[in-house]
């Protein structure tokens, strides 16, 4: 039982230090372009460096109990991410009648991912002065937010020309 602990809580911590990573490469790309390579050695190094800087923080200024409801948040958002890749694979296979499939639990898991993150955000991390992880939190959700947007309008722009080649198709 606890081996089984030891190896979720670290492969928890990998897996979020490299999605993290992923993460602010991308948001940090956005600001600055040469950060957006993700095939730079550079660039590898310091956001890994600055993820796991991260987590020593938080583990430093109290525990891993501190951090646990972020974790929860966070893997239901990359669940939700998954969903939305998931139906824009599906509408890209013009399988567009499947997409409710990914769609519905899609938004489930984003209504109530970040209704529990700003339940964390001002019912816990707030009041107890925890600023770091309010403001980790609220990364996530604007990142989720704007994930789903830009989803959104892919699955709009290619449904719009599946349509507009449906049109053209003469029988």
């Amino acid at each position: 039982c606890i081996m089984f602990e030891a190896l979720f809580i670290l492969t928890t911590i990998d897996a979020g230090t490299r999605i993290g990573r992923y993460l602010l490469q991308d948001l940090f790309g956005k600001i600055y372009k040469p950060f957006s390579k993700r095939n730079s050695w550079a660039n590898i190094v310091f956001f890994s460096v600055l993820m796991s800087f991260t987590w020593g923080y938080l583990l430093y200024t109290g525990n891993v109990s501190t951090i646990w409801p972020m974790f929860g948040t966070a893997n239901q958002m990359l669940a939700a991410i998954a969903f939305a890749i998931g139906t824009t694979i599906i509408i890209k296979m013009k399988k567009q009648k499947y997409a409710m499939i990914t769609i519905i639990p899609m938004v489930a898991i984003s209504i109530i991912t970040i209704t529990a993150a700003i339940s964390n955000v001002f019912g816990n991390y707030l009041p107890k002065g925890e600023m770091l992880l309010a403001v980790l939190s609220i990364v996530l959700l604007v990142l989720l937010v704007i994930i789903i947007y830009e989803s959104v309008k892919v699955w709009i722009r290619d449904l719009k020309n599946i349509k507009a080649a449906n049109k053209d198709t003469v029988i």
